[in-house]
């Protein structure tokens, strides 16, 4: 599962799919909010929407003014002339029509209904006919129609068209004579009403009265038919347009109404997914955050909320530009606007559920930090009574001393508001800043006091009688820690002085005896003794007394160099020349346990400063350490590595036996690798290597990885001169004193 929540190709298959998800339920969101903003989700038809109903009947009107201007004798070319105007700039003019003036501007208005009316294949076709005089007004696409219902019909061709248009998904006939009108155009949003019929029905009969107009009684009555092509087929007019954009709002918005709630399920199985595989790592069961995610929770908040701001006002300017400039389409833009936001909000949001899921989401917390400084500062403030209350106070008179200082400025007594207000204000901060720089002073006298107590003079007394409270009951704590400190440490030095004195005295007492024993046992392998269980007793004798010999040397060793009582004789020593006698000495013991020694230095000479003998005891025990416990038939490997100011000797080899211990266990007094102690060290070499190093001014550490055992010797480096006359012999004369 681990692997699985791990895997970059995973996340990036998951990703591709939430994006895709997330693309599909904005462009359906979009069409179903676009379509519902205009229409009801009810309405299936374009003839059902106000859109329709009142472009209908503004078409109606038209019809009604255009018969008009026929009947007063206007004439005009049948049909559109393409070429002689823009007919969607034309439906853009809305004018305000009829418009009475002189004779050429009405012909010019004459001619502008005459067009819209008129114009081939429209989608509005119209029929009057003036029951008086039998004049006849119709579309140019009706024309043929008609000719064959007269022919047809003679007579009752009206009568025949009319019933005809039955079929027609719209249309409106109305007799002016009888005030009758009959359609099939849904009259729910009131456009097709009593009124504004009223209004059509007067102005086709000259009963429409203005200033400018006065009744006209020679008028007949008139039969009105108008009506709307199937399916409209005409996209260049009013009515087409209108259809086209209706039908391809309404196709989008059923074609989203179910991939929309899909989408949005898919959306979250996918979010979840991404929730769930944020922050894991392959490898790794941890949670892994990034730089980000280490922000302050608010100022990574702050900076989402700001991008996703920024990005919407680029997002939006863009596809503004590209909307005007080049036309494109909504998805397209709603397409780049999605690639702008989606890679940032996704980032804001997972950064969101790793803070969650590593629990730094409060602890990051700005607002978390201040409440809980603020609740640590409450409760300090009442556990610190005695320093709080004492600076509450202070701070309280000053406020009292500055409301008193503003009164008498509104309220002067002896002299004007401004000088009894600067009197009295100044005296307040000058009794505020002795309070302060007081305390300052003598917080800084006591910082420099503890100096010398910490620099070693433990006998030390701060001078406490020009202080104040609070920093004179410190310094009063301080003088008895110091007290204590001295009494302590001279305490300390009684001890390790007893315990090194005992152990001196006991290993010189044991040493006496063992002398003697020794002596005997040599005294009794002189004899010539027969029993050969007594001699192999005599052998262990012998070897268990050396044993025990070596082993209070060493110990005595240890306490003298532990105690520092050695005296030592710091010379330049040539350090190559040294670890090559040193390696010389062992050689023999090496080959003895199979043991081969890699060594790795440079040719020239290295200089230290350093007690020959002391300095080759270390590395005498370094190298005894590892004849000891080296696995038999490795390497020991030897490496001198220097630089400007120090010069570093390692030995590394692998150890026979398992190292289940630490480096700082190890070095401990007899404490052994070798845990089973069927070896014949004491434990005391490297803990004698590391005080004799110490007291040298050196560093002596051991690593341990696995069964890797590593020795560390660093020294200051010395650098000479070759004319200056020193030789390398310091080496030789170390090991002449062994």
């Amino acid at each position: 599962m681990n692997k699985v929540k791990g895997s970059f190709l995973m996340k990036v298959l998951v990703h591709i799919a939430l994006f895709l998800c997330g693309l599909n339920l904005l462009i359906g969101s979009y069409h179903i909010l676009n379509y519902l903003d205009s229409y009801s989700a009810s309405t299936n038809d374009f003839k059902e929407t106000s859109e329709f109903q009142s472009k209908y009947l503004k078409y109606v009107e038209r019809v009604a003014v255009y018969t008009d201007y026929r009947e007063k004798g206007y004439t005009g070319s049948l049909g559109y002339n393409s070429s002689s105007m823009d007919l969607s700039e034309l439906f853009k003019t809305d004018k305000e029509k009829p418009r009475y003036s002189d004779t050429e501007e009405q012909q010019a208005d004459f001619d502008y209904y005459n067009a819209i009316l008129n114009q081939p294949n429209s989608n509005f076709l119209y029929y009057v006919k003036n029951l008086k005089t039998g004049k006849i007004y119709y579309s140019s696409d009706l024309e043929k129609t008609l000719a064959a219902l007269n022919k047809k019909y003679g007579s009752d061709a009206m009568d025949a068209y009319l019933e005809s248009v039955r079929t027609n998904p719209a249309y409106l006939i109305i007799n002016t004579k009888t005030e009758r009108y009959a359609t099939n155009v849904n009259r729910d949003y009131q456009y097709l009403n009593d009124e504004n019929l009223r209004w059509v029905m007067d102005y086709i009969n000259g009963n429409f009265v203005s200033k400018y107009v006065k009744p006209d009684e020679s008028r007949g009555e008139y039969i009105i038919c108008t009506t709307i092509v199937n399916s409209f087929p005409n996209h260049n007019d009013e009515f087409g347009f209108m259809y086209q954009e209706f039908q391809k709002l309404h196709d989008n918005y059923l074609n989203s109404l179910y991939p929309v709630p899909v989408s949005f399920l898919f959306l979250l199985l996918f979010l979840g997914i991404a929730i769930t595989l944020s922050g894991h790592k392959k490898g790794t069961d941890t949670i892994i955050v990034n730089g980000f995610d280490r922000w302050f929770t608010e100022l990574g908040f702050c900076f989402v909320v700001s991008g996703i701001i920024l990005l919407s006002l680029i997002a939006y300017n863009v596809c503004l530009i590209l909307h005007r400039q080049f036309r494109l389409d909504m998805y397209f833009l709603i397409l780049l606007a999605y690639l702008i936001l989606y890679p940032f909000c996704m980032f804001g949001l997972l950064s969101l559920i790793r803070r969650i899921k590593a629990n730094i989401l409060f602890e990051n917390s700005l607002i978390v930090r201040f409440l809980k400084n603020l609740h640590l500062f409450i409760h300090d403030f009442f556990a610190q009574q005695n320093i709080t209350y004492r600076v509450l106070a202070i701070l309280m008179l000053f406020a009292a001393i500055q409301f008193v200082a503003f009164y008498l400025y509104n309220y002067p007594v002896f002299f004007h508001g401004k000088e009894e207000f600067l009197v009295v204000s100044a005296a307040g901060y000058l009794y505020l800043g002795y309070i302060f720089l007081k305390a300052a002073i003598d917080y800084n006298i006591i910082t420099k006091e503890i100096k010398k107590i910490a620099d070693g003079n433990l006998t030390h007394k701060i001078p406490v009688s020009p202080m104040n409270e609070p920093a004179l009951t410190l310094a009063e704590y301080i003088n008895n820690i110091g007290d204590g400190l001295s009494a302590a440490v001279d305490e300390k030095l009684k001890s390790e002085r007893l315990k090194t004195e005992l152990i001196a005295n006991v290993s010189h007492d044991i040493k006496t005896p063992l002398t003697s024993i020794i002596n005997y046992v040599d005294l009794l392998k002189k004899e010539n003794l027969e029993n050969d269980t007594a001699k192999g007793y005599l052998d262990i004798l012998s070897t268990k007394t050396w044993r025990l010999k070596t082993l209070i040397e060493d110990l005595m060793e240890a306490s003298k160099a532990s105690s520092g009582a050695i005296s030592l004789n710091l010379e330049c020593l040539n350090l190559v020349e040294l670890v090559r006698q040193s390696i010389g000495e062992f050689e023999d013991r090496f080959i003895d346990h199979n043991l081969e020694v890699v060594l790795n230095m440079k040719e020239e000479p290295i200089y230290i400063m350093a007690d020959g003998r002391s300095t080759y005891r270390i590395i005498e025990n370094i190298f005894s350490n590892a004849n000891k416990y080296a696995l038999s038939g490795t390497r020991i490997y030897v490496d001198i590595i220097t630089d400007d100011h120090n010069v570093t000797v390692s030995v590394k080899n692998i150890s026979a036996n398992k190292l289940n211990i630490n480096s700082d266990e190890l070095m401990e007094r007899f404490v052994r690798g070798d845990l089973a102690r069927n070896t014949e060290g004491s434990g005391l070499g490297l803990s004698i290597a590391k005080s004799l190093a110490s007291l040298q001014d050196a560093v002596f550490d051991i690593e341990l990885d696995g069964d890797l055992f590593k020795a560390i010797l660093r020294f200051k480096r010395f650098h000479i001169k070759k004319e200056s006359g020193l030789s390398d012999s310091g080496a030789d004369d170390a090991l002449s004193r062994q």
